[in-house]
């Protein structure tokens, strides 16, 4: 007679090792995927951050000062004895505090953000603060004061 219990052994370990295999690789597609999506909304938010963050910074400068001087990516803020320029260079957002009437050149300032470009017009009422950050941009309008 013959012994068909090392077959039967063989073929359902065979079939374990498969159906594992299976979950394996599934598992492992899943964990791909996932990995994917993280780094795509890691990045939005980061970007998305970046641009309402700094839009911010510049209104809330905007309305605590007592003048406001706006050309092209410069704005030269006056507040009291102290005059702050926020202008866009080289790739970022900048700050510069002087005294107030004194001269100042466009470099030595403290980086804010990393930018792609930014612009800010004037118009009667509002000052338009636009900001290109990752190829997104964002907009905002800020009231005049005072």
């Amino acid at each position: 007679m013959k012994n068909y219990k090392n077959t039967s052994d063989t073929i359902s370990t065979v079939g374990s090792m498969l159906l594992f295999l299976l979950f394996a690789v599934c598992m492992m597609m899943i964990i791909a995927a996932a990995a994917g999506s993280y780094s795509r909304i890691s990045d939005n938010y980061g970007t998305n951050f970046t641009a309402s963050a700094s839009i911010r910074y510049i209104s809330n400068k905007i309305k605590s000062a007592d003048k406001v001087d706006v050309s092209q990516n410069i704005m030269v803020l006056e507040n009291g004895g102290a005059t702050n320029v926020i202008y866009y260079s080289n790739g970022g957002l900048y700050e510069k505090t002087v005294a107030a009437g004194t001269e100042y050149e466009l470099s030595g300032g403290d980086m804010i953000f990393e930018l792609n470009g930014m612009e800010i017009n004037e118009t009667d009422e509002f000052y338009k603060i636009t900001i290109n950050v990752g190829g997104e941009t964002s907009a905002a309008l800020v009231r005049k004061g005072k």
